[in-house]
């Protein structure tokens, strides 16, 4: 049998051993590797350990007059009005609208570029894009003449050829 704390199962192949869920064949070939391996021997014996404990526990008994108390503490939640039974915290969402609120703040402050420069004149970004597009029209001419030019040196077309009219 391979090493279950080295495979990463040994939660369910313990749980197993201890609750008697394994078949005669697994439960004897995990005693066999439990006789090699003592990381699982020591891990096997804290988890009967565990389980005796927990056998050895006893749970208290509920009170006589526990369903009713129950009743009436169900009864008075119901009769709230909906927005006290929602039982929502405010302390998870209060980090939550600070940060909200402080990158609203950086939003609204932020002041771009183009509002500083005096008034009429345009900003460096903006007149290189105006640039840009300028050049991109003069390209487009160029080629548009560059293929007027083309079309005047090409000759008619030739006609299609005809077949032969006995086939």
């Amino acid at each position: 049998m391979l090493c279950p704390i080295k495979l990463g199962n040994e939660a369910e192949v313990l749980v197993a051993w201890t609750t008697g869920a394994m078949t005669p064949a697994e439960q004897e070939a995990f005693e066999q590797h439990m006789a090699e391996c003592s990381a699982c021997r020591e891990a096997a014996g804290v988890q009967k350990a565990v389980c005796s404990a927990l056998d050895a526990w006893k749970a208290p008994d509920v009170s006589a007059d526990f369903d009713a108390r129950l009743r009436t503490r169900i009864a008075a939640h119901d009769r709230l009005p909906w927005w006290r039974r929602l039982e929502f915290s405010w302390k998870p969402a209060i980090p939550v609208g600070v940060a909200c609120a402080a990158l609203a703040g950086a939003f609204l402050l932020h002041i771009p570029a183009t509002q500083h420069a005096m008034p009429g004149a345009t900003s460096p970004a903006i007149q290189s894009q105006q640039d840009a597009q300028r050049m991109d029209v003069d390209e487009v001419e160029r080629a548009l003449d560059d293929m007027d030019m083309l079309k005047q040196l090409d000759g008619p077309a030739p006609a299609p050829a005809r077949a032969p009219e006995g086939s």
